[in-house]
């Protein structure tokens, strides 16, 4: 079997002086053709004869070229050897035999790279943290340590420094999605966390909120202080639209359109890059109106520190903060809006049902126990 490897320059002609295109590993076999891009990125002067010229970094890009083609082509006449020749299968497996001489780390950064651009400030914080863990403790390094033991080991070490069981948890969120990136990567055969049971605490799974009692209370009650009433008001319309706080400061009345006599509201979610649609409730449209349809936006630190204080006007004793409102928001939804799963996973801007139903599935469950609690005693 015959099997031809070209580079091949800009193969969608959209490179000019300022736009780059994108060299190509072209796979041709008798009855098909594969492409496998490179990731180097260039002007058109600066591919002459199927290398790199004119660049400061010429001759490390061309190296880089001339190892990928070297990959595949090993690659390739294994499987010709082998008789099981498969020209779809070569993109993964050459992806693979790149990357196997990194480390975990080295890895989860440069996937890292191209998520960051979706991630708020905090989120990305936390990342670093982990990361900057991830190289002190060195328990985890090579692809060959990702194993149930090794994993259970890390959680015992984030317990001898003190770390919270919410925190915790979060760094194995963290491990668990580049577990399952390199798995689908074909850099590690299984996700050991399947074989895991790592929880929140006693209250894994259930989200924070308030109660459709003392969200309304706090919603009424009287708020002398005009910086906590703010607030108060900032948390209420974030209520009422199930924002979170990068979306809520993002928000933009202006943007918003009018159908069916209702305002809609339309964006993308800043953590995910998932569409939202929302339709501003009477009471989220007293406070557009009360701010002359610019809301009174804080930093979240300020905004955290202040509805503690806020709610206590409210007789509410919780360590409230601003992603309550997110979660109280959908709460109402769903148990006094009695709105479908899938309308509220469009408005929370979720990017499957699953997702929704999973964050919200026992305060449902709650709901569905003193519903019929309620219901029982009518027999009675």
């Amino acid at each position: 079997m015959k099997v031809i490897l070209t580079y091949v320059f800009d193969r969608k002609k959209v490179a000019s002086k300022v736009k780059t295109g994108v060299v190509e590993l072209r796979i041709s076999s008798v009855k098909k053709r594969k492409y496998i891009s490179t990731g180097v990125k260039l002007h058109p002067k600066e591919w002459v004869n199927g290398s790199v010229v004119g660049r400061v970094d010429w001759k490390e890009l061309n190296d880089r070229l001339q190892s990928i083609k070297k990959k595949c082509s090993e690659i390739i006449n294994q499987m010709i050897e082998e008789g099981c020749f498969d020209i779809d299968a070569v993109p993964r497996l050459l992806q693979a035999s790149i990357m196997q001489n990194q480390t975990l780390i080295e890895y989860m950064k440069e996937q890292s790279k191209t998520r960051f651009l979706k991630l708020a400030a905090g989120t990305k914080k936390r990342y670093m943290t982990f990361f900057k863990f991830m190289e002190e403790w060195k328990g985890i390094v090579s692809f060959a340590d990702v194993t149930e033991r090794n994993i259970m080991k890390m959680d015992e070490c984030l317990v001898k420094r003190g770390l919270k069981e919410s925190s915790r948890y979060n760094y194995h969120k963290i491990l668990k999605s580049f577990i399952i990136r390199a798995v689908n990567d074909g850099l590690l055969k299984r996700n050991p966390y399947i074989n895991l049971d790592i929880k929140k605490g006693v209250e894994a799974g259930v989200v924070k909120h308030l109660t459709p009692e003392e969200f309304h209370r706090f919603e009424s009650c009287k708020i002398e202080d005009k910086c906590l009433a703010r607030v108060r008001d900032l948390f209420v319309f974030q209520t009422y639209t199930a924002l979170g706080y990068s979306d809520l400061e993002e928000f933009d009345y202006s943007k918003c359109t009018r159908y069916a006599g209702q305002v809609i509201y339309k964006g993308k979610r800043h953590k995910t890059g998932q569409d939202f649609t929302i339709v501003l409730l009477k009471p989220a449209l007293a406070i557009i109106k009360k701010y002359n349809g610019k809301l009174p936006i804080i930093s979240n630190v300020k905004y955290n520190l202040y509805l503690k204080a806020a709610v206590k006007y409210a007789k509410i004793d919780k360590p409230v903060t601003t992603h309550w409102a997110r979660h109280t928001g959908a709460t109402i939804l769903l148990n006094e809006g009695k709105l479908p799963m899938h309308i509220v996973q469009h408005i929370l801007g979720h990017a499957t049902i699953r997702e929704t139903e999973r964050t919200y599935a026992k305060v449902l469950d709650k709901s569905i126990v003193e519903s019929m609690a309620n219901y029982q005693m009518k027999w009675k």
